[in-house]
């Protein structure tokens, strides 16, 4: 489909109306007009809105064709989340022919069935529900999370601050290469982390119990960093990890590497 130059919003005839570069056609917030500019301005107007059985709403144009309104008024209002992911649009009252913008809202396509308690999340690599990864999907194949790692320059186990999984994948030369993938990350793949981050400005994985440990589906939820129970988690967690490093450490002098002044 052509894509026409974008124009600034303005008032016709009394709307106020903006253009859709996709689809070459202005609209209103409402979703409730639309205008079409011509070559030939004597040819300017808005356009018959034609409705369904089922009370979606679209045009039927010569150029570029079939057009449905709820989608015209959202990629000039609703713009769909560009982040790799697969979104439907859908309207909040149920009603599909309230097309006014603030009505519709992308919904991230799910991958997986909200009953299946083991999903591959990425090729050869399955999660299940309470957080515990497998290879081939086989319990036999259980792949550790890896929570520690030592630091050889200052004697010591320290824990890592985003537990991750160790992998292998097969490259175009026949070899194999060292992958990682933090689990929060991998439990967000498999869907198994509560609530939709598309519309936040800066999401970040809560572990509701305090636990950085804990990566059972009920104890994940996507909230925004700079919420209070995001900030709260994040202090608790660093208490935890300075706990840790003093567990790991018990005949280290100086675990924690605090020097005084």
């Amino acid at each position: 489909m052509r894509k026409y130059k974008a124009k600034p919003d303005k008032s016709i005839q009394g709307y106020w109306m903006r253009y859709s570069s996709k689809y070459n056609l202005w609209v209103n917030w409402n979703g409730d007009r639309v205008y079409r500019e011509y070559n030939k301005s004597s040819l300017n107007r808005f356009l018959k809105i034609n409705i369904r059985s089922d009370g979606s709403k679209f045009l039927n144009l010569k150029s570029p064709g079939i057009v449905e309104l709820d989608e015209l008024v959202a990629d000039c209002y609703v713009p769909k989340p560009v982040d790799g992911k697969t979104y439907g649009l859908t309207h909040k009252d149920g009603n599909l022919g309230n097309c006014n913008a603030s009505n519709l809202e992308w919904k991230e396509v799910k991958n997986y069935s909200l009953l299946s308690t083991i999903r591959e999340a990425l090729k050869g690599i399955w999660v299940k529900f309470d957080g515990t990864v497998w290879k081939e999907k086989s319990a036999k194949n259980r792949i550790p999370i890896v929570k520690d790692i030592g630091d050889s320059d200052t004697d010591r186990m320290v824990p890592i601050p985003e537990p991750y999984i160790s992998y292998r994948v097969k490259n175009k030369y026949g070899g194999y290469d060292d992958k990682h993938i933090s689990m929060d990350n991998l439990m967000d793949m498999a869907e198994f982390v509560n609530g939709d981050k598309s519309g936040m400005r800066n999401p970040g994985v809560l572990h509701k119990d305090g636990d950085y440990l804990n990566f059972s589906d009920d104890n994940l939820e996507w909230v925004e960093k700079d919420s209070p129970e995001y900030q709260e988690y994040m202090r608790k967690k660093k208490e935890d990890l300075e706990r840790r490093t003093i567990e790991l450490n018990p005949n280290h002098p100086n675990p924690l590497m605090k020097f005084g002044n």
